[in-house]
C-alpha cells in the first residue's frame, strides 16, 4: 500500500500531466479563452430570447461581427459538443468554463 505521501506525488504527477494536456488545448484553440467566453455570453442572452432552432446561426453571426474564422472555429466547436448554438453553450461552455475563469 502506498504511503499517503507516495499519494500525494502521484496526485501531484497527474495534475501535472492535466496541466499540460490544457495548456497545449489552449494554445491550439482557434479563438481566445476571453473570445470564447464572450461568446458563452452572447449565446446566454440571445438563446433565452430566442430559442435554438438547432442551428449554429447565432454563433456564425457572432464570429462574423468580430471577423473571426468562422469555418475554423465552428468545425473545432463541433468537435468539441457543439454542433448547434444550445449546444455549444450546453456542451463546450462546461469544458472551457473554469479556464475561462482562471484565465479572464
Amino acid at each position: 500500500m502506498a504511503s499517503k505521501e507516495e499519494k500525494r506525488r502521484r496526485a501531484a504527477l497527474v495534475q501535472a500531466i492535466v496541466d499540460e494536456d490544457t495548456k497545449r488545448a489552449i494554445a491550439e484553440m482557434p479563438i481566445s479563452l476571453k473570445e470564447l467566453g464572450s461568446l458563452f455570453d452572447f449565446l446566454d442572452v440571445k438563446l433565452g430570447e430566442h430559442g435554438c432552432d438547432h442551428s449554429a446561426k447565432l454563433t456564425s453571426n457572432y464570429l462574423a461581427k468580430r471577423n473571426l474564422n468562422q469555418e475554423v472555429i465552428l468545425s473545432w466547436l463541433a468537435d468539441s459538443g457543439g454542433g448547434c448554438d444550445c449546444e455549444v453553450l450546453a456542451n463546450v461552455e462546461e469544458s472551457w468554463e473554469s479556464e475561462i475563469i482562471k484565465n479572464t
